[in-house]
């Protein structure tokens, strides 16, 4: 019987190692994605008042599948070799058509020059080439808001500014020189031209909302403070309330409101409404929230609702259920999208992350951005910015039982929340993802 060379133990033990480290990585990997990444992600109840509303009770968080197609995605470097910039994506249907409208030009977003762009489809999957729908003034720059429509006609809102920034981050605002637009499409030609002034000195997040006792806008000017106005004409003349009061901000690394941002109303009755915000505090992680009675603000205070720094929009399924649609685990921020269930408009006891075909591909994994939605009968629809960069728009059931049913185990999603973890080390995430989460690196 032959002794083994030095040269061939070397080999024998480095095989079966690496077989071991192989084994214990798939073991690893199946107990991550069946356990940690089926869980959700749960706020601090520090400071949540009690019966605090909206609140997140689920326990899992299941994988919904959607089907996509993108609206814009390639287009030619400028001169100066900034790369394009889509964003704030808007979705509507009218005479029988899908339409979605969005921000574009090169490099940032608020940027002078910037433009508002449209495409139209039949189905939601094919779409026309994009197209200009408003140009700004010389100097100044356009921002997406959102279409409305009225007495059968179909309205695209955009704010317009200086150019010099929508929002004066830290600085003093000498003038308050946005307003909010409001273009009317003919149906005829397929043009727009511009119609009226809707609102001066304020930009909204998302189109007003009309609850039947009030048609209700949730809004901000250049500091970042929150108004609310309110219409009881359908839109057409609007009255603003004074600013929403704000707490100091809190020392960094804690929990706190901080620059509370993109204002969304979740009800609003006989002058009372409730008010729900984003917090730029990335540490805190949650939802915050604000009422809005007697002609008054009451203080901002936290919710029980996990959130990242970005918008999240409100919407009515089919068969009445109330949903949130956002980037609904801070830990990976906008690396996964997703959409929250409630029976009562209250406990939100179901919570699902968007399983987004070509989200992933090219071993790049896309920021799902700013989310949009409508339901169209049995189908949601849903529109958003692949990392600020390219406009999608996906399909999926639009009713809770029917979102169950479709619902599953969807590999991709479940390993991002490994790829992009912002507790994570950044070299870990960065061999699990270098491409992937770009913009999670960012903010984390």
């Amino acid at each position: 019987m032959s002794k083994k060379t030095a040269a061939g133990r070397f080999w024998y033990w480095l095989w079966r190692l690496l077989i071991i480290g192989m084994a214990a990585f798939v073991l690893l990997t199946l107990w991550f994605v069946t356990g940690p990444a089926s869980r959700t992600n749960h706020a601090d109840s520090t400071g949540v008042p009690d019966g605090a509303i909206p609140y997140l009770s689920a326990k899992e968080v299941s994988d919904l599948p959607m089907s996509c197609a993108y609206v814009a995605q390639d287009a030619p470097l400028e001169p100066g070799g900034r790369r394009p910039h889509r964003n704030h994506t808007y979705l509507a249907k009218h005479g029988g058509k899908y339409f979605v409208m969005f921000s574009f030009w090169y490099g940032a977003e608020g940027q002078p020059d910037q433009e508002i762009w449209f495409a139209t489809s039949e189905d939601a999957v094919a779409w026309s080439k994009p197209e200009l729908l408003a140009k700004p003034a010389p100097t100044h720059g356009l921002v997406a808001r959102g279409f409305v429509q009225r007495d059968g006609k179909l309205y695209a809102q955009y704010a317009t500014h200086t150019g010099d920034g929508v929002f004066r981050n830290n600085q003093p605002v000498l003038e308050k020189n946005i307003a909010l637009l409001e273009s009317v499409f003919d149906d005829a030609t397929g043009t727009w031209s511009q119609d009226r002034t809707v609102i001066d000195k304020l930009i909204n997040n998302y189109p007003a909302r009309d609850f039947g006792g009030g048609t209700v806008m949730a809004m901000r000017d250049q500091d970042r403070d929150t108004f609310l106005a309110i219409s009881e004409d359908g839109g057409m003349s609007w009255d603003v309330s004074g600013k929403m009061p704000v707490p100091p901000g809190p020392d960094p690394g804690e929990p706190g409101l901080y620059l509370p941002d993109e204002p969304v109303t979740f009800a609003y009755a006989n002058g009372e409404a409730l008010v729900v915000l984003r917090n730029n505090n990335t540490f805190d992680g949650r939802l915050w929230a604000a009422k809005y009675a007697s002609d008054a603000w009451g203080a901002p205070y936290p919710l029980n609702f996990p959130s990242a720094a970005s918008k999240f929009y409100p919407i009515t399924l089919k068969g009445g259920q109330q949903a949130v649609i956002g980037n609904f685990n801070p830990d990976v921020q906008r690396a996964l999208v997703h959409i929250a269930i409630s029976d009562d408009g209250n406990d939100y006891d179901r919570l699902y992350r968007f399983a987004l075909e070509g989200q992933y591909g090219n071993f790049r994994w896309r920021s799902p951005q700013y989310p949009h939605a409508l339901i169209d009968g049995d189908t949601l629809v849903l529109g958003m910015s692949y990392d600020k960069r390219a406009i999608s728009v996906c399909k999926g059931p639009a009713s809770a039982e029917a979102i169950e049913e479709a619902s599953g185990f969807s590999l991709a999603p479940r390993l991002a929340v490994g790829m992009c973890n912002k507790n994570y080390p950044s070299f870990f995430r960065r061999i699990l993802g270098y491409a992937g989460c770009v913009e999670h690196f960012v903010w984390g």
